[in-house]
């Protein structure tokens, strides 16, 4: 990495922590989904590579996921087979431990503001792949919309009509742990999710 990618991920950082934090220093049964519409210059994140295809590093999987699971790929000739036999979005897993790249650097410097394991991976769809379905996560994620766009239904904590959300690239989304929620993609989505994953805390 580059000392012009190193800056970038700085600005990048500023931006995240800026973002996640009036949530994050709420106790957990306070915290609610926010949407930060146009946090991030689309311009300067079509500037920032993305592991995508042919820039992933050797170590980096890529798992194919709908509701009947997940399916764990490296080589890019298995990943493009299993993913026309059934298509399904592409999570980039782990990407602060398996690549090399701002986005890492982004995830390690979060970790240790928030004094919490932070995981970033990253999610590449397609209209019409499968997904998993309405689920919750057991972390607050920190959701940047990096390409494109994807439309989010949101069921609160309390009950009561769903929230619908739609992310274009720039855009931040704050969802807590345990919202249970669903996605669709209209065209074509790659988005960020920083993981904080408070039960694991740094020293």
């Amino acid at each position: 990495m580059d000392a012009a990618e190193y800056a970038a991920a700085s600005r990048f950082l500023g931006r995240l922590w800026s973002a996640v934090l009036p949530t994050y220093r709420l106790p957990e049964e306070g915290q609610e989904v926010v949407h930060i519409p146009a946090a991030f210059e689309v311009a300067s994140l079509h500037g920032m590579p993305l592991p995508l295809a042919g820039q992933r590093s050797t170590e980096q999987t890529v798992a194919l996921v709908d509701e009947a699971g997940f399916h764990r790929e490296v080589a890019n000739d298995a990943i493009v087979t299993a993913y026309q036999e059934r298509p399904r979005t592409r999570v980039y897993e782990g990407m602060d431990v398996r690549s090399d790249g701002w986005y890492s650097v982004a995830a390690i410097q979060l970790a240790r503001l928030a004094r919490c394991r932070v995981v970033c991976s990253m999610y590449e769809s397609d209209s019409g792949d499968r997904n998993l379905g309405a689920h919750e996560d057991e972390w607050l994620g920190e959701i940047v919309q990096m390409r494109g766009a994807k439309s989010w239904t949101l069921w609160p904590r309390a009950g009561g009509d769903p929230r619908e959300v739609l992310t274009q690239a720039g855009d931040v989304l704050l969802l807590p742990r345990g919202i249970e929620h669903a996605v669709s993609t209209p065209d074509y989505s790659v988005h960020l999710v920083f993981a904080f994953v408070t039960g694991e805390p740094i020293r």
